[in-house]
């Protein structure tokens, strides 16, 4: 059967994942790839991207429009909450249309929570368990619950490790110490108010966590790479200890620290704080990392 590829740019990321469908109906992963390129730097709502974010995004895409060639794949494009906010997106899905050969899909908050609840389940045991899929992405935060991979609820708010990093910039890693634990805390405060609605979506009995931020967390706080943490247990007492190192060290201190992906060293703490307080918000006081996600779901649904 022919592969099937999706090329997404996401806020923070720009991502590839080739799948080939075995004859028992099973999915091989054949590639997967991901670059930081901040397209949603300084995007604020019915805003404008930025020149030179577009311009790394398309560099990107041209590269793994490369990969999805050589692998002879059926191509797809999607989109998330960068596109959704932009108000200049025209030219530039014009460009990805025109190098990957797929119509670029902008999906709805929603739709990324579904396809995120997909992929995220597609290898859960059908157990009875009621479980939440949490995306905590650059630009925008995802929750979608259901029992033995039938979905029953899902939400998006626009808030994400890049958002809330540019809203408080302490974070960022340039005033660490005590200006950085003002703003964490501040920021928290946000988080909460944003994200309370996720108090509605009890009761679970299984969290699981995907998107980069988490796994990122998940590497510092277990001693590992983000690409070998995946069915690994993150506890919010772990996330808090990551947090609390970072907002104590400068840029370049966290792009040295073991198991962190230096493209996310200014969001990284912003993020921590929005997955911690969605899993007590949750009332669940750990989370299983997973990889499978938003780029799975989706070519999953393409069946």
């Amino acid at each position: 059967m022919r592969p099937r590829a999706v090329v997404s740019l996401g806020t923070n990321t720009t991502r590839l994942l080739v799948v080939r469908q075995r004859e028992d109906g099973s999915v091989e992963q054949l590639e997967h790839g991901a670059i930081g390129t901040r397209l949603g730097e300084s995007l604020r709502e019915g805003g404008a991207l930025a020149g030179a974010a577009v311009e790394r995004t398309f560099a990107a895409v041209t590269k793994f429009a490369e990969r999805l060639r050589a692998h002879e794949a059926e191509p797809y494009a999607i989109a998330t909450s960068a596109m959704r906010r932009a108000s200049n997106a025209d030219a530039f899905v014009a460009r990805v249309e025109a190098l990957t050969g797929a119509q670029l899909r902008i999906l709805t908050g929603e739709e990324e929570a579904a396809y995120s609840f997909r992929g995220a389940t597609a290898n859960a045991p059908r157990d009875g368990v009621r479980r939440a899929i949490l995306d905590a992405g650059g630009g925008s935060t995802e929750c979608a619950v259901g029992t033995d991979g039938r979905l029953e609820r899902t939400r998006s708010v626009e808030i994400g490790s890049v958002r809330l990093t540019e809203r408080f910039p302490d974070l960022g890693g340039a005033a660490p110490g005590e200006r950085a634990r003002t703003a964490a805390l501040a920021a928290r405060a946000v988080a909460l108010e944003e994200l309370a609605w996720l108090s509605e979506f009890r009761p679970v009995g299984e969290v699981r966590t995907v998107a980069g931020t988490p796994l990122t967390i998940g590497a510092i706080a277990l001693g590992a790479s983000a690409d070998s943490v995946s069915g690994r247990t993150l506890t919010r007492a772990a996330i808090e200890s990551v947090i609390d190192r970072l907002l104590d060290l400068d840029l370049d201190a966290r792009k040295s620290v073991p198991g962190m992906i230096p493209q996310r060293a200014d969001v990284l703490a912003a993020g921590g704080l929005i997955v911690s307080e969605a899993l007590r918000l949750l009332g669940r006081e750990e989370a299983r990392l997973e990889s499978n996600d938003l780029l799975l779901g989706f070519l999953l649904g393409q069946e």
